[in-house]
């Protein structure tokens, strides 16, 4: 007989149609501000105009 305690592992990405997320990665400028970007950005170049996001000007949820 087999174990009904053995976990179920399913993969369901094909049926909702889940892309991934592109590659970011977060930057702190010389002022201390955060910044989410592209992974492949210069964080030597102006963050704003290669299309990196403030942290402080997004709504991030609390979670939990």
């Amino acid at each position: 007989m087999k174990s009904r305690t053995e976990a179920r592992v399913e993969d369901y990405t094909e049926l909702c149609g889940h892309m991934p997320a592109r590659p970011l990665k977060f930057f702190k400028d010389d002022d201390g501000y955060g910044w989410l970007c592209d992974k492949n950005i210069s964080p030597h170049e102006d963050l704003r105009t290669q299309g990196c996001w403030r942290c402080d000007e997004m709504a991030f949820p609390t979670g939990g």
